[in-house]
C-alpha cells in the first residue's frame, strides 16, 4: 500500500473520529441538560404541590374543624378558608415558583384555586 493512501485513510479517519466525538459531546451535553431541566421542573412541581397540600391542611386543621366543632362552616366559611390557604401559598412561593406556574399552567389565581379545590377534595376521602 502506497505511502500517500495511508496518509489520506489515517487523515480520513482522524477527521470523522473528530467528528464522531464532537458529535458525541453535544449529544451529551443535551442529554445532561435536559436531565437538568427535568430535575429542577420535578423538584419544583413537588415544591408546589407540597406547599398548596401544607396550605390546606393547616387551615383545615386551624380554621375549618373549628368553625364545623361551632356549627359555624357554611359557604362564606367555606370562602374564607380558601382564601386563607390562597394567602398562605402565595407567601410561601418563591418568584422562581411563580413564573413557573404562569409560564405552565396560565393565570395563577385560577390554578392555585383549582388546586386548593382538589386538595380539599382528597381531603374530604
Amino acid at each position: 500500500m502506497p505511502q500517500e493512501l495511508v496518509t489520506i485513510l489515517w487523515g480520513a479517519l482522524g477527521t470523522l473520529v473528530t467528528a464522531f466525538i464532537g458529535w458525541l459531546s453535544t449529544t451529551a451535553i443535551i442529554w445532561l441538560n435536559n436531565k437538568i431541566k427535568d430535575q429542577k421542573l420535578a423538584r419544583w412541581s413537588s415544591a408546589i404541590a407540597k406547599i398548596i397540600f401544607d396550605a390546606v391542611q393547616t387551615v383545615q386543621q386551624t380554621f375549618v374543624d373549628e368553625m364545623k366543632k361551632a356549627g359555624k362552616f357554611d359557604a362564606e366559611a367555606a370562602k374564607r378558608a380558601k382564601d386563607k390557604a390562597m394567602a398562605i401559598i402565595k407567601g410561601q412561593l418563591t418568584e422562581e415558583l411563580r413564573k413557573y406556574i404562569t409560564d405552565n399552567f396560565g393565570d395563577m389565581e385560577e390554578w392555585l384555586m383549582n388546586q386548593i379545590e382538589a386538595v380539599i377534595g382528597q381531603l374530604k376521602h
